[in-house]
């Protein structure tokens, strides 16, 4: 199967450097195919959430592509409850670089990027992003609407691809800190993104629809937020790219028909499965899923789980769908990654709510903010009781890490957990 995704990644990568236009049918080609599979012969192994969300985020990223004047190029930790009352596809900058990994072609994207003068040392889902702009791969959206919050490189990545695209943009700004006059301040900022959504796409708002997103919202965190107890209490069979989906699911999608079906769904596997068991690890930040000995010690493994990822927690907050933009603007402004202490004591307390043997906090290649906190997280999580790895590496360049590293960090970190009893 490796042969056969790398493969597939050179032929996308040759195609792209003359053909660009044929180089992205190859792609959506290849991703619609394996959609198929996933709808009619999915993964028995996986629950049915599981299988759900592998075939939605397959057929939405095929959306994405085949229809790009119809999408808004966002970032993930971007509200999009206006564009789905409105119509507009969510073309998730993350998720779509790590499909481009996925296909195994994102190391020429990268140094494309490099090459038009991107540092090395920026984030890889964003060089990946910005080449494939720049190659061509990646087709020019209807407009951009991308938020600060969290990622330095938003700031870059986006302007940069307005200009190239020449497309519209919309920048969402959120302070740095915590209270009642920063929500004003965003929610006034979501409500001038309604106007400029009418001006751009040419129709008005329909303030019943997007209060209906906005509910549908607040009953999908609901149903995740049920579902950390649970992951407490049971075991359910899993993959460590279903918990990347996710991320997307409780991001980009909420507001969507398909995300609450996926919350409900995800919230009666659990109930329905097994009682506890194994090393029960929580995640930190984005996970490197294409990598050979992460997949071997995580995938549908009994002995060692990854049971959450502290990303798919980070935008459960309160919703009241008769202040949708308030609402909004209550997920970034109160976000648990908003300010580094912030972050190090959610993820304290995400780590007693799931009753977790350890934490393994990814320091992903480029991205500033994990890598200055991780030393404080890891004397904090400690000093709470949950052993804690610090693991470098690169959830979408498989350039800058080493399977060899990885798996020896990993399964030194796992052997001292059950040498001191856990499991």
């Amino acid at each position: 199967m490796a042969d056969v995704v790398e493969m597939f990644g050179r032929a996308i990568d040759a195609l792209a450097a003359r053909d660009p236009d044929q180089g992205r049918r190859l792609m959506l080609t290849g991703l619609r195919l394996f959609g198929l599979k996933l709808r009619h012969l999915p993964d028995r192994r996986l629950p049915p959430s599981r299988q759900y969300s592998a075939a939605l985020i397959n057929r939405t990223v095929c959306r994405m592509l085949a229809h790009p004047e119809q999408a808004a190029l966002v970032s993930v930790f971007q509200p999009c409850e206006l564009l789905e009352a409105m119509d507009v596809i969510p073309m998730c900058a993350e998720l779509f670089s790590a499909f481009v990994n996925g296909c195994g072609a994102e190391s020429a994207f990268a140094q494309a990027a490099e090459v038009e003068g991107i540092a090395e040392t920026y984030c890889s889902y964003h060089k990946v992003l910005l080449g494939s702009a720049f190659s061509g791969l990646l087709p020019a959206p209807k407009l951009i609407v991308n938020t600060s919050l969290v990622c330095d490189a938003n700031n870059l990545t986006f302007r940069t691809l307005a200009e190239h695209y020449d497309v519209p943009r919309f920048y969402v700004d959120v302070p740095p800190r915590q209270d009642e006059t920063a929500l004003r301040y965003v929610a006034e900022q979501l409500l001038a993104l309604q106007g400029f959504l009418e001006e751009q796409l040419g129709r008005s708002m329909q303030e019943e629809r997007l209060r209906e997103a906005v509910a549908r919202s607040g009953r999908t965190v609901a149903a995740l937020r049920a579902c950390i107890p649970e992951k407490r209490e049971h075991s359910l069979p899993g993959d460590l790219t279903s918990e990347m989906y996710e991320i997307y699911l409780s991001h980009n999608a909420l507001g969507s028909s398909q995300a609450e079906r996926y919350a409900a769904m995800l919230l009666d596997d659990l109930k329905a499965a097994p009682r506890a068991r194994g090393i029960r690890l929580l995640w930190l930040h984005t996970i490197p899923i294409w990598q050979t000995p992460v997949k071997a010690l995580f995938d549908l493994n009994d002995r060692y789980q990854v049971i959450a990822c502290d990303m798919c927690m980070e935008s459960l907050c309160e919703v009241d769908p008769e202040r949708p933009y308030e609402s909004m603007a209550r997920r970034l402004v109160f976000s648990p990654w908003n300010g580094g202490q912030v972050r190090v004591d959610s993820s304290v307390r995400l780590a007693k709510a799931l009753g977790a043997d350890g934490v393994i906090c990814f320091c992903h290649w480029g991205c500033k903010q994990t890598m200055g906190l991780s030393a404080v997280l890891k004397n904090e999580l400690e000093k709470a009781g949950f052993p804690t790895l610090i693991l470098n590496g690169d959830g979408c360049d498989r350039r800058n890490a080493s399977d060899g590293q990885t798996a020896t960090r990993l399964n030194a970190f796992l052997e001292m957990l059950e040498g001191q009893g856990h499991g």
